[in-house]
């Protein structure tokens, strides 16, 4: 067995080797332990107790690859749009517009339908969180960027400096978000009731050509603001016709568990990463963790944008009707309690031809039904598919040359044949 390995060493040579080094093997999953975000930096909260001081910088980063940004495949994303052109608005706690390098050339100050004047801080830091994650930029030395780096992304304040808003705050802000002439308004606060006055600026967005996008639940502020995770019933404006309404989900898209679901929920149409996910904040450089349905839904916003972008002539309802249509697990039009139709698929949903977009077949021919959007892959198992076929690529390949080539290199002694024509064999 010895002799037969050096013999095979010896036949394919140092060049050969080499090329045998340079086949890949199984790509290691996304999410697996060497590329786990740091533990270590500090979780953004989502309100401020009175009497607190407002969030601090963070003075911790993390050099990883976010596992939310590896599992939609941003990255790729990216080759087809980047959000250019693009308005989003934000309507949550602001944003730190001077002194938060991720958001710089970004995002804009808006009205503070509150307090008044324009958004120029944020004193709770998830506004800056979730438009980092809408819209940042990626830092040097850091993976972590936003879904749509290219948009623009309008703040909107609507609620006090503690983080509180109202029904009332809320319409003011969305108002103020459609007079912004934003096509996505991504609404990441939550209220338990909706008076006229508030479906009546969700309508008005709608008509104005706005996909309106909101977290599906309000247990972040009904537990920030010490209210009771007790009361069940719909979260507001998400359980309103024609919102967009998303729920979070962990690592490996896992939505939680049934039955640990606490305060206010609406119905999701769709979910994308909300545990966990690594973002800007506000006070410098500096990262942080954030986690809710408002994250999930900055990520649709994101998608949004990216689609907007590559699909200018798309409505509003025909871009989420793509999002839908093109989501992971995407399998019927009944949502699922977790994850509604399913996770949100950027690549797919700029990428994908829908049935009713394939050409009509001639008039009086036949026409088969429209087959449904099958799931994709998730990231990981599609980034390991692709890295078995190049090497089993590779080794056919390698194979091929050894059983070609080394035979009549022996029997030439090694000698080069003659230019311009077949080698000539000698006995």
């Amino acid at each position: 067995m010895r002799s037969s390995r050096s013999s095979v060493s010896r036949a394919l040579g140092p060049a050969a080797l080499a090329a045998l080094l340079l086949i890949p093997g199984t790509a290691a999953p996304a999410g697996a332990s060497g590329a786990a975000d740091s533990p270590s930096l500090p979780g953004m909260p989502t309100t401020v107790a009175d009497g607190r001081p407002c969030t601090a910088g963070s003075a911790k980063k993390s050099a990883q690859v976010p596992w939310a940004q590896s599992f939609l495949g941003i990255d790729r994303a990216w080759g087809l749009s980047r959000g250019a052109g693009v308005k989003v608005a934000v309507i949550g706690t602001g944003a730190d517009l001077r002194r938060v390098p991720a958001l710089d050339g970004r995002v804009t100050g808006g009205p503070d339908v509150v307090a008044g004047g324009t958004v120029r801080d944020d004193c709770v830091g998830y506004g800056t969180f979730l438009a980092g994650i809408v819209a940042g930029g990626q830092q040097q030395g850091l993976e972590a960027a936003g879904v749509a780096p290219e948009a623009e992304v309008i703040a909107v304040r609507a609620t006090d400096r503690h983080g509180a808003t109202t029904p009332q705050a809320l319409t003011k802000g969305i108002r103020a978000a459609t007079r912004t002439g934003a096509r996505i308004v991504l609404v990441a606060l939550s209220v338990p009731s909706a008076p006229k006055e508030l479906k009546d600026a969700v309508l008005a967005a709608q008509k104005a050509g706005a996909l309106v996008v909101a977290p599906a639940s309000a247990r972040e502020w009904e537990s920030g603001a010490g209210g009771s995770q007790a009361e069940k019933g719909p979260a507001y404006p998400a359980a309103l016709p024609g919102v967009l309404a998303v729920s979070s989900v962990g690592p490996g898209g896992k939505p939680e568990a049934p039955g640990t679901e606490k305060g206010r929920r609406s119905q999701p149409r769709l979910s994308a990463p909300g545990v966990s996910v690594v973002g800007p904040g506000p006070g410098g450089r500096g990262q942080f963790t954030g986690s809710g349905d408002a994250v999930a839904g900055a990520f649709v916003a994101g998608t949004a944008a990216l689609v907007l972008s590559y699909h200018p002539r798309l409505t509003a309802e025909q871009v989420a009707h793509r999002l839908e249509s093109t989501a992971y697990g995407a399998v019927g039009e009944t949502p699922d309690p977790g994850i509604g139709l399913g996770i949100v698929d950027p690549v797919r949903a700029l990428s994908a031809v829908l049935p009713e977009e394939r050409p009509q077949p001639p008039s009086g021919t036949r026409r088969a039904s429209a087959p449904a959007v099958p799931p994709l892959d998730p990231p990981e198992a599609r980034n390991r598919a692709l890295a078995v076929a190049g090497g089993a690529a590779g080794v056919a390949v390698l194979v091929a040359f050894l059983a070609f080539v080394l035979p009549r290199g022996r029997r030439r002694g090694w000698r080069a044949g003659r230019a311009g024509g077949p080698v000539t064999e000698t006995g």
